[in-house]
């Protein structure tokens, strides 16, 4: 729910900040601070040691899913078409997440997980009022659909490397690498910004959208996908839409409609659905941990 609220306050925060400064200079500038960030962390943390060799690929393909297709596609694909449209766009994220994780076969798909999938994101279409975002497709709306496919990818491969690593130093190295790359990308728009003329409001979204939305979030879901698996995390995904339109009607006067409301319903009750399931499985692992175990206890993760 963290993660959703963070990353819904994105639609709001980051168009107030574009009034001042150009979309890609915004990313290049808070990614090189990201960087920045992620280099300290790193110094600063015991006992640090490199990546296992054998995990360096998936390792530099989740920091360019995670952190230079999704991000450059977020941006470009906002800034190139409808709200709604990027909106509903990047919101299918979970679908990609969870069709890949089925195809790798990572986790078993459920009847009640496809289901609940299935009904969130029709949520978020009714809530967005699908029927009037694509009255005319635009460029933008290829950038946000890659960038869905990117992050939705971005979890799957994330996943074993969060069981073997510190979430805090697998970030850090995933920044460093595909950080590193936005920025890089990003510096002609940075170098023709001119920052004098950036307001102190936009640069106070600059610090938040360098701490929050990316580095504190993506820890965060990293942790909970590691903890839930991708199915029953990445369906919360859908509610970051819904919280956006809520705040957008507090911050920024817009308002509601009926659909909005309907839509916003059928999102909770998707989340309700992909649940059920597990309620099951919740019982059978309560009664084996309650038997006697013969099995050694497992060492705790460093």
């Amino acid at each position: 729910m963290a993660v959703a609220i963070m990353w819904a306050a994105t639609f709001v925060t980051f168009k107030v900040a574009w009034r001042d400064v150009d979309p890609v200079a915004f990313t290049g500038i808070r990614f090189a601070l990201m960087v920045l960030f992620s280099v300290v962390v790193l110094a600063a943390a015991r006992g640090h040691r490199f990546p296992d060799p054998a995990d360096a690929p998936r390792l530099i393909a989740a920091a360019l899913c995670g952190y230079f297709l999704y991000q450059l596609g977020f941006v470009l694909g906002l800034s190139r078409t409808s709200a709604l449209a990027g909106a509903i766009l990047i919101s299918t994220h979970p679908i990609f997440a969870v069709m890949y994780s089925w195809i790798g076969r990572r986790e078993r798909p459920e009847p009640m997980q496809v289901a609940g999938v299935a009904l969130g994101f029709f949520g978020v279409a009714v809530f967005l009022q699908f029927w009037d975002a694509f009255g005319a497709a635009q460029l933008g709306d290829l950038f946000s659909l890659g960038a869905a496919a990117a992050f939705g990818a971005y979890g799957v491969l994330n996943q074993p490397l969060g069981k073997r690593y510190p979430t805090s130093r697998l970030m850090a190295w995933e920044l460093i690498v595909g950080g590193t790359l936005t920025t890089l990308i990003a510096v002609p728009a940075m170098l023709h910004q001119d920052w004098a003329a950036v307001s102190g409001q936009s640069w106070l979204i600059i610090v938040y959208a360098t701490v929050g939305p990316v580095y504190l979030a993506y820890a965060m879901w990293n942790w909970a996908i590691r903890k839930r698996g991708i199915a029953r995390t990445v369906v919360y995904g859908f509610l970051v839409p819904v919280l956006g339109g809520a705040m957008a009607v507090v911050f920024l006067n817009e308002h509601v409609t009926p659909s909005e409301v309907v839509g916003a319903l059928l999102v909770v009750a998707g989340l309700v659905v992909t649940r059920l399931p597990r309620r099951a499985a919740r019982e059978v692992t309560a009664q084996a941990v309650e038997a006697p175990s013969v099995a050694p206890a497992a060492s705790a993760e460093i």
